[in-house]
């Protein structure tokens, strides 16, 4: 069995051995505000055996409400059930996070797709049909954009710095990757240059006005035929 293919006929399949076999079917309604299931509903089957190494505790889905609304409401053992799914292999995950699953949160994928984008293997086409960062893309960003001649830290008035490329790849100070967003432009730029010199310093007030002469210099070279490994 392939665990890294996805299962064709689930109705009657453990999502945690894979087994074609009599299952335990527990549905798992979408909570609110506080709730690792906010907004997402799914289901989960267990064979005899796989349930039986589970606490039946979780699966009653008793609701902790919060002190305040605040703090919104979540199911007693959420962490256990989340921590027993992502041990499973990515065919049962598959089934728990994308096909059976309903609600915003939900993923809407093919079962295969959803099982090669978690393998970093979905093609790059593919993953912007689905609006997601291709694995091509994050590698790009990654590394690329911490070496890169073509990138500034830019000094705001509280002082703080954020650092930014004009084609508008960005991360933190100093050429440090964002490690929540990714930059799309990173990928298969064609100004791409490893860095000679030190990073420069840009307030913020000058940036776009900087920004703007900075690609156009680019592009003057880029035109001219000239080789360029920054902008004078």
């Amino acid at each position: 069995m392939n665990k890294n293919k996805a299962i064709q006929n689930p109705e009657n399949t453990c999502f945690n051995c894979l087994k074609e076999t009599m299952v335990n079917k527990i549905n798992i309604p979408a909570l609110g505000w506080g709730s690792q299931f906010d907004n997402f509903s799914t289901r989960i089957q267990l064979c005899d055996d796989c349930y039986s190494v589970t606490n039946p505790d979780w699966w009653k889905l008793n609701v902790i409400k919060g002190k305040t609304d605040l703090e919104g409401e979540h199911y007693e053992y959420e962490d256990e059930i989340f921590n027993f799914v992502n041990q499973m292999s990515l065919a049962g995950q598959e089934l728990f996070y994308n096909r059976c699953a309903t609600g915003a949160d939900a993923d809407n994928m093919e079962a295969q797709d959803w099982i090669d984008y978690m393998l970093g293997i979905l093609p790059h086409e593919k993953c912007k049909e689905y609006g997601f960062y291709s694995p091509q893309e994050i590698q790009a960003y990654e590394e690329r954009f911490p070496k890169c001649q073509h990138v500034f830290n830019v000094v705001y008035n509280d002082v703080s710095i954020g650092c930014w490329c004009p084609l508008g790849a960005y991360g933190e100070a100093n050429q440090k990757i964002d490690d929540y967003n990714i930059s799309e432009e990173c990928y298969e730029c064609k100004y791409y240059t490893l860095r000679k010199t030190p990073i420069t310093e840009i307030k913020d007030e000058d940036w776009n006005n900087f920004r703007i002469y900075y690609i156009a210099k680019l592009k003057e070279k880029e035109y001219d035929g000239n080789t360029y490994v920054g902008v004078d």
